[in-house]
């Protein structure tokens, strides 16, 4: 278990978010207990072992109980999953069904699939992964600006592509082409609409290209990013805690996330 003080520090500014540095909050093998006193506030956290045909999720109390291995409930999906780039939003789970490019909405306290539907042309199984592979075709998002899916196509040439995604049909609301390619990158992450990403999953990688939904627009960065654990294979970002959820060689590793607004005035 390895510990520190890591700060994702960052501006928002009428719906951008642009992030200027990143410090580590905490980091754990979920082998080893981790004090109370390291965790932020959060309430369940869900558990999917493994990055294809997996279908067991674990549903914990809290984080402590996750690092404990204690507390949980266990769903079992009706249909397994490809990927580590799930999410749960508003009591349901969105995940990518294996061999297919079809995203499923599970909703837990009912234990069934509310609706399935197809991401047109997104490509699967490995053809257009993330660097580190794994099934890293699709990945489910949310922020604070609602859910959201990163992929690519053919007719996009292997480009990141954002859908951004009504949460109760799945239908397709508007999408964008990023122009950067999937397999250059080594993970992505949404913040207020901005997706961010990687340039690497191994050590050295940098939050290297932004971007920005509400304008169209994009620019290269070079913000340094401690990849403590050299082979990071899940991103997320949860806006109620503010806090960045990575999962990194076995350990999961997390890191604080501050927003600051900026107001302008008539003369700015």
């Amino acid at each position: 278990m390895a510990q520190g003080s890591h700060t994702v520090i960052g501006e928002r500014t009428e719906g951008l978010c642009r992030i200027q540095q990143t410090n580590l909050l905490f980091s754990l093998s979920p082998s080893l207990p981790l004090s109370l006193s390291l965790l932020p506030p959060s309430p369940q956290v869900w558990s999917m072992d493994g990055y294809y045909k997996g279908r067991r999720v674990l549903e914990y109390r809290t984080m402590n109980d996750f690092t404990k291995g204690q507390n949980f409930v266990q769903h079992l999906l009706p249909h397994p999953w490809a990927g580590t780039g799930h999410v749960v939003f508003n009591g349901s789970l969105y995940y990518n069904k294996y061999q297919s490019n079809i995203v499923i909405k599970y909703h837990f306290r009912s234990r069934s699939v509310l609706v399935q539907r197809s991401l047109s042309g997104a490509g699967y199984n490995n053809t257009f992964p993330y660097s580190w592979g794994g099934s890293s075709d699709i990945d489910l998002m949310a922020d604070e600006n609602g859910l959201w899916a990163v992929y690519t196509t053919i007719p996009n040439a292997g480009n990141i592509v954002i859908s951004r995604l009504e949460p109760q049909s799945l239908e397709t609301l508007q999408t964008w082409d990023t122009g950067f390619p999937k397999r250059s990158a080594g993970e992505s992450f949404m913040i207020c609409g901005t997706l961010y990403v990687t340039n690497s999953h191994l050590a050295g990688a940098k939050i290297y290209f932004a971007y920005y939904t509400n304008t169209s627009t994009y620019e290269y960065t070079d913000i340094p990013f401690h990849n403590q654990y050299s082979h990071i294979s899940m991103m997320d970002y949860n806006p109620r805690e503010r806090v960045l959820y990575t999962w990194n060689n076995g350990h999961q590793v997390l890191y604080n996330v501050t927003l600051f607004q900026v107001i302008k005035t008539s003369g700015d």
